[in-house]
């Protein structure tokens, strides 16, 4: 279904469903304005070529005949729907009969109203003409609906067209965030690995606690690969056990805070959206001093919008490729801003005074990740 519309369309590889066996009353009603209209024009045109007889002789004549044809013509073309047998050949067939049929109906029906005999109403001068305006006038009304069939038909494509383009783009949007959203940093898996080898002989419980926060991390960053949105709370609790793994691993080099008032507790953003900009901290700002630092995780509301801060006492800015916007965990967070919220979101880097790197990323509170992963999905 288009999304906005009521308009749904079949398989593509379904098989064309046979033509509905009914008329139409909106389509019957607008063909018998057309036929109506055109039968005063053709009385109009008598009249002034001075053919037939009166102006009201020649209107009652046409809109008896034409309103005949049309009846006769349309009954037809209901049967033959009916028995899904409606082909070009039998289409012409019904149009000479109902020509036919119709014209003869019409004169007997307008020689009754106006009160004149068989032989007036049939006059053999009379038929011939009746017989050429009925053929242009059905034929000209053909033409016509076939060309709004024609141009219905087309519309119909072009809407299918751009149905099948955008769930197409909706597939590759989707597949494309869970691609990008999956990627964990190895170094950190290995790291943590090694630390805990080298725990278990030598402080046992240290080691059990490292590989609890690790299965608690691991999990949830599992379950958050997999989801289309996650809220701020959720987030937090994944980089607090994260953060928990690299503070047993690093020992006093690293401090952490992390900040999230209830105000932002429930908001849907992107999974694990954060995760890459502790992870740039961690390795281009704390790992690259001597002396360690401090990261501080945080969320506020702007009117509209929510800013997330990731700031450290690191290095500071420009002491590594990463710590100058071109990392891959930097370009990461920036390419599912712009495929999940365009221009109405960002990510800016700044320097965290007197040394450290702050980066800030900037959401829109009136347009969630949830209901945007949503329209992703296939």
């Amino acid at each position: 279904m288009i999304p906005g519309t009521h308009v749904e369309f079949p398989n593509a590889s379904a098989r064309p469903s046979a033509p509905a066996a009914n008329i139409p009353l909106t389509g019957f009603a607008r063909e018998g304005v057309i036929v109506v209209i055109g039968n005063a024009l053709i009385a109009l045109a008598l009249a002034a070529l001075g053919i037939g007889g009166t102006f009201f002789d020649n209107l009652v004549f046409s809109q008896a005949i034409g309103l005949s044809i049309m009846l006769v013509l349309d009954v037809a073309r209901f049967h033959l729907q009916r028995r899904n047998a409606l082909t070009a050949p039998r289409l012409a067939v019904a149009m000479v009969l109902s020509i036919v049929l119709g014209a003869t109906l019409g004169r007997g029906i307008a020689g009754a109203v106006l009160g004149l005999g068989l032989s007036k109403a049939f006059a053999l001068k009379d038929l011939a003409l009746t017989g050429w305006i009925a053929l242009s006038a059905t034929l000209l009304l053909t033409w016509y609906g076939w060309s709004r069939t024609r141009i219905a038909e087309l519309s119909e494509q072009v809407a299918r067209t751009a149905w099948q383009k955008e769930a197409a783009e909706r597939t590759a949007l989707s597949a494309r965030l869970q691609a990008l959203q999956a990627q964990i940093e190895p170094h950190f898996l290995f790291n943590t690995l090694a630390t805990l080898d080298s725990l278990i002989a030598s402080d046992p419980p240290r080691a059990r606690e490292l590989l609890t926060s690790l299965n608690r991390f691991l999990r949830a960053t599992l379950e958050a690969s997999r989801a289309q949105s996650e809220t701020l709370a959720q987030q937090f609790t994944v980089l607090d056990s994260m953060l928990a793994v690299h503070a047993m691993r690093l020992g006093p080099r690293l401090a952490y805070a992390l900040d999230l008032p209830r105000d932002c507790a429930n908001l849907d953003v992107p999974p694990m959206l954060l995760q890459p900009l502790v992870e740039n901290a961690l390795k281009h700002g704390i790992q690259g001093a001597v002396a360690g630092g401090r990261i501080e995780v945080g969320a506020r509301r702007e009117g509209r919008h929510v800013e997330l801060t990731v700031a450290d006492t690191g290095v500071g800015f420009g002491a590594t490729p990463a710590t100058q916007g071109a990392g891959v965990g930097l370009a990461n967070v920036r390419e599912r801003l712009a495929a999940l919220y365009g221009e109405r979101a960002s990510l800016t880097l700044i320097e965290n005074v007197p040394h450290g790197l702050v980066a800030r990323v900037r959401l829109p509170l009136d347009d969630t990740v949830g209901a945007t992963a949503k329209q992703a999905a296939p």
